[in-house]
């Protein structure tokens, strides 16, 4: 059968970080060396309220999203490869957004403009993505009473949201019912396809970095070497990677659950063709199959 373990919920990775910057959020300031070293020459990803898709040209107006709402990021690609004649692009995004920019660079759709253009992949740990009007309904549900939610992040194996610089936690059965419904079917939360994965906490200057590739960490490498003071990277501490590995579990269950249902049903799953819930389903009823992560 499929078992919900380390390999499956965040999937291949070489160290996990606790990354702090007393500059404030370490991603960002790791992306504004990246600039100022020219490792890039450009972000593509979203606003910093989660909402509009943005391409960053410049260090001095990088900003990390502080939702998990991240649509249409995709749409910049082209701009950024053909207007800008952009070749070293960090694209900061949630899984989803990586499926189709890797389509696009591996599978003939712009191959020819695309495949060497990015420089670096940043994951986004993402329990799923909401509208406005849905963090606003979501919030009205677990707190019964309306505000903005400013930005999630996680602590232990629990999801919260920071509203009016209050921290309110969000019951993730609750969170499943408000979700984008194609969200539902997503079985790669911690975006395993990325070079690093970045996980935001508590302290808005602390965070994880899951990181999985070569690039990514020899990229690290690079800006502590010229950086060492500025941004500290220390092993995170194994209840901080236990906290992660529990959240997952229990919201990739949820979606399981759902994926269930709809096969049973007979009816269509949104990014699912019919090889890849052949797999799933062989797989979800096996015993000792041993699956390759990639097919998720």
């Amino acid at each position: 059968m499929l078992f919900l373990d380390e390999k499956f919920l965040i999937g291949k990775y070489r160290k996990v970080f606790e990354v702090t910057s007393e500059r404030g959020n370490p991603l960002e300031e790791f992306l504004k060396l990246m600039f100022l070293e020219n490792l890039i020459d450009g972000l593509l990803t979203c606003s910093e309220d989660g909402f509009k898709p943005e391409l960053i040209l410049s260090k001095e107006k990088v900003k990390v999203p502080k939702k998990n709402a991240c649509f249409g990021i995709n749409s910049f690609l082209k701009k950024a490869v053909q207007k800008y004649s952009l070749s070293k692009l960090a694209v900061l995004a949630p899984s989803c957004v990586f499926d189709g920019i890797n389509k696009t660079q591996y599978y003939g759709i712009g191959c020819n403009w695309t495949k060497t253009a990015i420089a670096i992949k940043i994951g986004i740990l993402c329990p799923g993505n909401l509208k406005s009007s849905s963090f606003e309904a979501e919030l009205l549900d677990i707190s019964k009473k309306s505000g903005k939610v400013e930005r999630i992040f996680f602590e232990g194996d629990h999801l919260f949201y920071e509203v009016e610089g209050e921290d309110v936690e969000v019951p993730i059965e609750i969170h499943h019912r408000y979700m984008n419904s194609a969200c539902r079917y997503c079985l790669n939360l911690s975006a395993k396809g990325s070079d690093i994965t970045y996980v935001p906490i508590k302290e808005e200057n602390r965070a994880l970095f899951i990181v999985r590739s070569e690039r990514g960490w020899s990229t690290i490498g690079k800006l502590q070497m010229k950086y060492p003071g500025l941004i500290l990277f220390k092993k995170a501490e194994k209840k901080l990677v236990d906290g992660i590995l529990e959240f997952l579990r229990r919201k990739v269950l949820l979606n399981i659950g759902d994926i269930i249902d709809r096969i049973e049903l007979g009816l269509p799953l949104p990014k699912w063709n019919d090889q890849k819930l052949r797999k799933f389903y062989k797989i979800w009823n096996s015993v000792n199959f041993d699956y390759e992560e990639e097919v998720f």
